[in-house]
């Protein structure tokens, strides 16, 4: 038996809505949406690449201003029809979003718009025309308030060229002109990049060193991690963090934009190979993603992240259209990580977070819990471990209050289904569950 010790008098700060993903609800050509799912799990930060991949056509400059000898002041130059119909549908399920300023990734053998623009300058201005339009009303705009632009996704993703074929001063410069221009133009924008991919290459202090040196804006710096190991999502957590610091930006606010539970090692030879053993590794892989192992651990992830210095987070991808989707299947059907997210923020809902501990017997148990102004709380477990019955202690409630639980269960066979009821818990009492392996309970504590 394993045994939960949460200490609802002691704070932790604030629980995070790190669960924001990649890309809007709508997809194959908005035949499929599924944004009362989105609303309903309430997904809070939504960034916008590679929406409707593989064939994207939605947020790209090259979609959006399809000349570039035009003239980047002349509304006429822009085609904004498709962009403004998916923004809105976003906009829609109440989330905010992080707008993507350059291409979706081309794992194609000819690249057509990965390639470094022409004039840096002039590929500034046409961004800008982007943030006027969906933030100030130009060109029979809007009024979004769009907090934060990332300049380009994955610059350094390896020597094939999939997101940018040119080199790594080439992006740094790029970076340079239209962070610049963007802050020049209105300081309350949240520019960053780069949408990092490859943490252990030298691009990573390159950049922050050109940053520093150059004092050039950066409100956030933007990594992914794609990984089934737990401790390595949260080490490069702490390792961005501490690196931001180390080089002058403490200010500067970590996104892990992109994640998901899949190992990329060897990824183009082990999974992309034409033959039967890849065929079958790639499709377990995926569908591992989407049932109750990536369930397990997009949870575990979630709250693990609470204290590893991450201060956004968007799964990839929400969309119901994409391989690496683990939300939604191609029908728009909820999958077990779908109802995970839709945990976290049932406990999101009680912000106020409280001390949790597990004790050392609990190997693969992460927990989190949490109260709110109405003294109601929620504590969320995921078990990456074997199958367990926990104990969960429930310490500093309020004195002679009484509390009645619910427990509802993620797993195989449940899809967050009620799993067991209890009344006249309070300070000291114990509320008992079987959490299976791969499972994700969660408990709902209503003040009597």
């Amino acid at each position: 038996m394993s045994e939960i010790a949460i200490d609802f008098s002691r704070s932790a700060g604030a629980i995070k809505r790190l669960h924001g993903v990649n890309n809007g609800p709508v997809g194959y050509g908005e035949l499929i949406d599924v944004s009362h799912h989105f609303t309903e799990a309430g997904i809070p930060l939504v960034r916008l690449h590679d929406p409707n991949w593989p064939y994207p056509r939605e947020v790209d400059i090259h979609t959006i201003f399809p000349d570039f000898d035009r003239d980047p002041d002349d509304p006429a130059s822009y085609d904004f029809s498709r962009t403004d119909a998916y923004v809105r549908s976003v906009i829609a399920t109440g989330a905010q979003i992080v707008y993507r300023l350059g291409q979706s990734i081309e794992h194609t053998a000819i690249k057509y718009y990965v390639h470094p623009p022409q004039d840096f300058a002039k590929w500034a201005r046409i961004c800008l025309g982007i943030v006027r339009h969906y933030n100030e009303g130009w060109a029979n705009g809007f009024h979004y308030g769009i907090r934060y632009w990332e300049v380009w996704n994955e610059p350094d993703n390896g020597d094939s060229g999939v997101m940018w074929s040119g080199t790594e001063q080439q992006y740094f410069e790029l970076y340079r002109v239209t962070a610049t221009a963007l802050k020049a133009h209105d300081p309350q924008l949240q520019v960053g990049g780069y949408a990092a991919c490859r943490l252990e290459l030298p691009w990573l202090p390159n950049f922050l060193a050109f940053c520093r040196e150059h004092r050039l804006p950066l409100d956030f710096f933007s990594w992914h991690t794609y990984t089934i190991d737990l401790d390595r999502l949260t080490r490069n957590a702490r390792r961005i963090r501490g690196l931001l610091d180390e080089y002058g930006f403490a200010k500067t606010e970590s996104h892990l934009n992109e994640w998901n539970y899949v190992d990329l090692a060897d990824w183009k030879k082990k999974l992309w190979s034409p033959t039967p053993e890849a065929e079958l590794a790639r499709r377990a892989m995926f569908e591992r993603a989407k049932g109750v192992e990536g369930a397990a651990f997009a949870a575990a992830a979630l709250m693990a992240l609470q204290d590893c210095g991450v201060d956004q987070g968007n799964y990839y991808d929400g969309q119901p259209s994409a391989l690496l989707c683990g939300l939604f299947d191609y029908y728009g059907v909820p999958q077990k990580t779908y109802h995970a997210f839709r945990a976290f923020h049932v406990l999101a809902g009680h912000s106020r977070r409280v001390a949790a501990a597990v004790d050392g017997e609990a190997a693969g148990i992460v927990v989190c819990a949490g109260m709110d102004e109405a003294g109601d709380a929620a504590a969320l477990v995921a078990n990456l471990g074997a199958g367990r019955v926990c104990t969960i202690r429930l310490d500093g409630l309020p004195d002679g209050a009484a509390y009645a639980g619910e427990t509802l269960l993620l797993d195989r066979e449940r899809d967050l289904a009620p799993a067991a009821s209890v009344a006249g818990l309070r300070a000291g009492g114990a509320a008992e569950a079987f959490v299976p392996e791969h499972g994700v309970l969660l408990l709902k504590l209503r003040r009597q």
